[in-house]
Order: structure tokens, then C-alpha cells, then sequence
């Protein structure tokens, strides 16, 4: 996710820099770690081949547990005016009015998903890795957030395609991160959302970054050059 891709930054210089601030238990740490490889093994379909990019993908997961597990669900359910959010779509139209609301309030920096969109087993993909489960979706976006402390998103592309089926994203993101010098990271992130016209639920949500590893390093260790 765009904030797995801050996050992962983070890790690494977390992991250089030896951080003592936090002191989660052994155990809990072993706890989390096992339970992380578990649902690898389990579910996952490996994208990268490079054996440290999926280390820091999963490394930011297990980190997110470990010291966010106790913050609550990001999702939400609740009424908007006509559309009844505490019940899945019945139509995909209302699917797509649903995805739109979700994209105003940057659900993938802010947290607020609506969950009862997905389907259960939706496949989540981006550049390093892809799973499958919308509570896991839910739980990264959750547990990971505690580092972003503001955001912007701005529009670059929103489309329907494919009678409705399909909808491209295309956000100019940018992130503030909790660090003494306030990095801001910002590039192009979109999502790529595949919706059964059955159910209408949407099964797969793969995402695309523009920006290079080394580019992403550069940014958090610099003051920023851009304002949110």
C-alpha cells in the first residue's frame, strides 16, 4: 500500500539506527513475526523476487502489528443520505458511488475504508507482493498509520471502464511522516479496482507506484522540498 511504502522507509532506518524508543516483548515480537511468515506461506503470491524487498514488506507489516495493534479498525460504516453503508452494495452503481466516497477521503492515507465493498477474499496487489483477505487490507491501513501525521491526495485520473466493471486511479499523494525534521514524501500512486458485475464486489485492488526505492530513501532523509 502507499503507506507500506513510507513505512518500509521507516524500518530500514529504524533497523539502521539501532531505535530504542520502543521495547515491545520477545515474545510478542516472535508472536508476531511467526504469525506474519504463517499468512505468507498461507496466502500470498510473491511478485518481487528480491528476497530484502519482501523482507521489508513483510517487516513493515509485522512492525505495524507489533506497536499499532491495539488503535481500532480504520473502516467505517454509516449511513450517507441515500446510500445505506452498514449493508454491501445492491447495485453497481451504488459499488461505484461507494469507491468514489472512499477516494474523497483518501481511505489509503486516512484509514476510513469501506469494507463492505470488497469481497471477503479480495486480492490486494502492489509492485512487491499480492494476498488475498479484506480484513488483513483493512488491519495494514489501520495499524500503519500512526507514522503519517498529514496528507494530500490530488486527483490526476478517475475512470469507469469497462461498463462499469473497472475503475482507474491515479493520485499526485503526498505525506507527511512523524520524524524530527517532518519529511514529506510525495509521488504518483494509483489503484486499478476490478468489480464482479454479479455481486458486485470488488475482487482485486492492485495498485502502481511511480518512484524508484532510492528516490523514496532520498526523500525521508531530506527536508522537504515540497508542502502539503
Amino acid at each position: 500500500m502507499i503507506r507500506r511504502a513510507a513505512l518500509s522507509i521507516i524500518l530500514n532506518l529504524l533497523l539502521v539506527s539501532r531505535c530504542t524508543s520502543f521495547s515491545p516483548s520477545t515474545s510478542r515480537i516472535k508472536s508476531v513475526v511467526s504469525s506474519s511468515l504463517k499468512i505468507k506461506q498461507d496466502n500470498d503470491d510473491e511478485v518481487s523476487k528480491n528476497p530484502l524487498e519482501l523482507a521489508a514488506w513483510y517487516g513493515v507489516e509485522a512492525f505495524g502489528k507489533i506497536f499499532s495493534s491495539n488503535k481500532s479498525s480504520g473502516s467505517i460504516s454509516y449511513n450517507n443520505g441515500s446510500i445505506d453503508m452498514t449493508v454491501p452494495p445492491s447495485s453497481l452503481d451504488q459499488t461505484l458511488q461507494r469507491l468514489k466516497l472512499d477516494s474523497e477521503r483518501s481511505y489509503f492515507l486516512s484509514g476510513e475504508v469501506d469494507r463492505l465493498i470488497y469481497q471477503e477474499d479480495c486480492t490486494f496487489a502492489d509492485p512487491f507482493v499480492s494476498f488475498y483477505g479484506r480484513d488483513r487490507f483493512i488491519d495494514n491501513l489501520a495499524n500503519l498509520g500512526s507514522f503519517i501525521t498529514n496528507y494530500n491526495a490530488k486527483v490526476l485520473n478517475y475512470s469507469v471502464d469497462n461498463d462499469g466493471a473497472e475503475v482507474n486511479t491515479r493520485f499526485m499523494v503526498k505525506l507527511e511522516l512523524g520524524l524530527p525534521w517532518k519529511p514529506v514524501l510525495a509521488w504518483p500512486w494509483g489503484v486499478q479496482y476490478i468489480i464482479d458485475p454479479d455481486t458486485y464486489l470488488v475482487t482485486e485492488h492492485i495498485e502502481s507506484w511511480d518512484i524508484a526505492p532510492l528516490e523514496g530513501v532520498k526523500q525521508i532523509f531530506r527536508k522537504p522540498t515540497v508542502k502539503i
